[in-house]
């Protein structure tokens, strides 16, 4: 017998070679093409995500410094590609997020002179397929640069520097870095202490530290305003320009907010007031009260926090606003009554430190404002005030009983409120501590309730917050009570 003219398995070693060869090719073609297109579309809606990021970086800025209150915002700084089974990813794109070296603001009556040192704020993608524009935070200014690869300057954000005559400069300070692509926070802090010589009085020549220069900027931007006198090119370094403004110092707000701890950079001002319309001026300026009742549903990753306030101040409307200080979570409503309350519900962001503000605005101006920094995890702040009054509704009695079994958690309310008094309605929450419960809740506009039953569900033998909150005509907690309970059918 003989095998070597045996040909029959030729066929078959020739297909797979073949099918072999277009396998290769599909998987070249899907490297060379798809895996780019895809990347770029996961840095695309990074860059939009960053974007809001900074955005909300500005605002922080300039209300650390103008509402003189700690803000803590978070830049995410890269993103990573999809994980890929047959092709090769480039290295994730991180992104950069730095301050400038120091640039001196001079404000000078001619006969006076101060110096205030501040620094720029930029942003620097690394991306692998879009182009790696930098963003830059300049003046209030915030923008996409990119002069150095031939494009224009695109504005994200206005100045706020300059409106009607008036300069409100908020000078940025102390040395920042975060590089990488996870999300870094932010810690903004206002001015703690104030030299004591505040700004030359009188009329005062400003000039202030700038990358943008006339004709790109400044002269579309305030060109109209009268206290606007021009730019000196290159003034400070190349590329560094000097915005140049004239102004009464009655007219003139100069603040200085440092990145991660107070300003430390030389001298620091603070609030330096313009009487003008929208300012307290020197009018004493009435405190906000308020109330944070967590009522997060950590299972659920449910942030929840009713929010009680009181001002007696004048103003357009009052903001209320919770913020993770770690995430992008937050929520803001606006009101119109000096005393309220309100639910807000970041939707995620289980056990995340917020900062709870509620903020008084009057002509478009921060008036005043009040910050409770609490975590989601069901815990009351301490700094919490009592909103109560004399003619407000008060629990003259209550009962909280146990009444869990197997895997049911089941609680049981009778409470009394007294028969006067400003009264809205009555809320009871059952809420797990840990997460590793159901938490539930119910309401009632009665008085005096018995037999006032709450059944979340699964979750016996773990911790629970047990409340019972009693709300006034406007909607604030006047009165409450709480216990700490194990759901394990005795009583607490």
């Amino acid at each position: 017998m003989r095998f070597s003219r045996d040909r029959r398995g030729q066929s078959v070693v020739v297909g797979t070679v073949i099918l072999f060869g277009f396998l290769i090719l599909a998987l070249s073609l899907y490297q060379v093409q798809i895996v780019p297109q895809e990347n770029a579309e996961v840095e695309f809606q990074h860059f939009e995500e960053v974007r809001n990021d900074l955005v909300d970086l500005r605002a922080g800025i300039l209300t650390a410094g103008q509402a003189d209150t700690p803000q803590f915002k978070s830049v995410e700084l890269g993103t990573n590609s999809p994980t890929r089974l047959f092709a090769i990813n480039p290295p994730p794109p991180t992104g950069t997020l730095q301050t400038s070296d120091a640039y001196n603001v001079t404000i000078t009556n001619g006969t006076e002179t101060v110096t205030i040192p501040s620094r720029f704020l930029s942003y620097t993608p690394g991306y692998n397929e879009l182009s790696r524009t930098p963003t830059r935070y300049d003046g209030s200014v915030l923008y996409l640069d990119g002069r150095e690869r031939g494009e224009n300057v695109v504005v994200i954000e206005e100045q706020s520097l300059v409106d009607d005559g008036t300069v409100r400069l908020t000078v940025l300070q102390n040395e920042y870095r975060r590089s990488g692509t996870q999300r870094a926070t932010v810690e903004l802090y206002p001015t703690n202490s104030t030299s004591t010589d505040g700004i030359p009085t009188g009329e005062v020549n400003i000039t202030i530290p700038t990358r943008l220069n006339a004709s790109t900027y400044w002269d579309g931007a305030i060109g109209d305003e009268s206290v606007y006198t021009g730019v000196e090119d290159d003034r400070y370094a190349e590329g560094v320009h000097g915005l140049t403004l004239r102004a009464n110092s009655d007219d003139t707000r100069v603040n200085t907010v440092g990145i991660q701890e107070s300003p430390n950079e030389g001298p620091v001002r603070e609030n330096v007031r313009s009487p003008s319309a929208g300012d307290p001026g020197d009018d004493p300026t009435p405190d906000i009260s308020m109330r944070v009742d967590d009522l997060t549903d950590r299972r659920s990753n449910n942030p929840d926090f009713y929010v009680s306030y009181d001002y007696g101040g004048q103003f357009d409307e009052i903001e209320v606003s919770a913020t993770s200080t770690e995430s992008t979570a937050r929520v803001t409503r606006s009101l119109s009554s000096g005393r309220n309350g309100t639910s807000l519900s970041p939707t995620f962001g289980d056990g995340q430190e917020f900062a709870v503000t509620v903020r008084a605005i009057r002509g478009g101006q921060t008036v005043a404002q009040r910050t409770i920094y609490t975590f989601a995890d069901t815990q009351n702040p301490i700094e919490n005030d009592d909103l109560s009054r004399s003619d407000s509704a008060s629990i003259e009695d209550y009962v909280i009983e146990d009444q869990s079994n197997k895997n049911d958690v089941r609680y049981r309310f009778n409470y009394d409120v007294s028969q006067t008094g400003s009264f809205s309605e009555g809320r009871f929450y059952v809420l797990n501590r840990n997460g590793n419960g159901a938490s539930g809740s119910r309401n009632t506009t009665d008085r005096s309730v018995n037999n006032f039953r709450v059944e979340p569900g699964d979750g016996t033998n773990t911790p629970y917050k047990v409340s019972i909150l009693v709300l006034d005509a406007n909607g604030v907690v006047v009165d409450s009570r709480t216990v700490d309970d194990t759901a394990d059918g005795t009583d607490p």
